[in-house]
């Protein structure tokens, strides 16, 4: 989570970096989301131009007093030949506006949403919004609340409507690197425009601390997919639920229950991700767990887990795939240090993999995989390891290399 006004621990980390090096980042920081985290890779249905969000504090660097100051940029990518170039500010605003998480209904309508720690008041953070229409002309202008508190939110989106699921309150102490970790969890969705927002309970307990939210969405229905603290422990296990925005609830998936908590797998905090696949009609989850392997689990769009792909590489923190969709679909999802794992899927759900050499070492701070126009593979990612104050942190990595299996 976000650092906020106040001096907590990470807070007086900053500060000291910032005394050190207040221009290029060192590498003993710890925690090089300060200066860029969350990015998305869409594509609009309606105009078919692709967009990468993402959130920087390329202008700003951390202040003084160690806050983060990210603000949320656009960038429109040349499908024919991929630059980093045109980059726009969309958002600008005192302090943070991070991890941002952008995603388009079917009448090309885009949100993207945040945790936003300017004019927070007491409540330090909330989780904010703005909608953009297929030309991104504004909708609903910045800054759009979500809920006073809320945090770590991030964006999926149905034909018809927007979700947003978040998290609400902090306990200090656990965790990654002891760090801390959410409490409870909320989902919010709206029509397209940003009309008729509901918010539901989805994990609400004095038993549990569940956090980092991630949905995917099909054309109707959301995965929504957490992380849940486990007591005494350096991982975590992963959770998830079944959301239908057109109800505002949550289908009972198993034995009359709206949770599923997998146990079976020692997950490592963050690194895990949720995507649909419309062909097939089922959601990929990857994770890693904390010996560094990685597992892919199916879900079939009434929440029941099909397939399970273990044995994989060591998926990246914060990387969504790039996804090829042809006779099969293929999956490119960065791993390990500096590679690419494949996985083509057939419609039996049989499963084959190769791993690639990337050329490049991956960041935690964000990374989005998607195809040009000519159908290679390319990487959006956070290079935010490289910061330098003035310079964009997005760096486009392409896939180049042949299979090593």
């Amino acid at each position: 989570m976000r650092t906020t006004n106040k001096l907590t621990l990470i807070s007086i980390i900053f500060i000291a970096l910032s005394l050190l090096s207040a221009s290029a980042c060192s590498a003993e920081t710890a925690d090089y989301r300060a200066y860029a985290h969350g990015i998305s890779y869409l594509e609009n249905p309606q105009t078919h131009k692709s967009y990468l969000i993402w959130s920087d504090a390329c202008k700003k660097g951390i202040a003084d007093d160690g806050s983060w100051t990210h603000d949320v940029y656009s960038m429109k990518v040349n499908m024919k030949k991929p630059k980093v170039k045109a980059v726009k500010r969309l958002i600008k605003a005192p302090e943070a506006q991070e991890p941002a998480s952008s995603s388009c209904t079917g009448d090309g309508n885009m949100i993207v949403t945040f945790e936003d720690g300017n004019d927070a008041g007491d409540y330090n953070l909330y989780q904010r919004y703005a909608i953009y229409d297929s030309k991104m002309k504004k909708l609903v202008k910045y800054p759009a609340d979500i809920a006073a508190g809320g945090h770590s939110g991030h964006a999926a989106s149905t034909s018809k409507h927007h979700i947003v699921f978040w998290c609400e309150g902090w306990i200090d102490g656990d965790g990654y690197e002891n760090q801390g970790t959410g409490d409870d969890l909320y989902v919010t969705s709206m029509e397209s425009d940003g009309s008729n927002p509901k918010t539901t309970e989805v994990a609400k307990s004095e038993n549990t601390r569940d956090w980092w939210p991630l949905p995917a969405a099909s054309g109707n229905k959301s995965l929504l997919l957490w992380q849940r603290y486990v007591d005494g422990e350096e991982y975590a296990h992963l959770c998830y639920s079944l959301y239908n925005p057109s109800t505002g609830n949550l289908e009972t998936i198993t034995e009359n229950e709206t949770i599923v908590e997998l146990t079976d797998y020692k997950l490592k905090y963050y690194c895990y991700h949720p995507v649909y696949l419309d062909g097939l009609n089922i959601y990929v989850v990857n994770l890693s767990t904390i010996d560094n392997k990685g597992v892919l689990l199916f879900i079939d769009e009434k929440g029941n887990l099909i397939k399970e792909v273990k044995d994989c590489a060591d998926f990246v923190r914060e990387a969504a795939p790039a996804v090829r969709t042809d006779t099969n679909y293929t999956l490119y999802y960065p791993v390990g240090n500096s590679e690419i794992q494949s996985f083509e899927i057939s419609p039996d759900y049989s499963v084959k993999s190769s791993v690639y050499d990337a050329d490049y070492e991956w960041s935690e701070c964000g990374t989005a995989g998607f195809l040009d126009a000519k159908g290679k593979v390319y990487f959006a990612s956070l290079d935010s390891t490289h910061f330098k104050k003035g310079k964009k942190s997005l760096k486009l990595v392409q896939l180049k290399t042949e299979s090593q299996n």
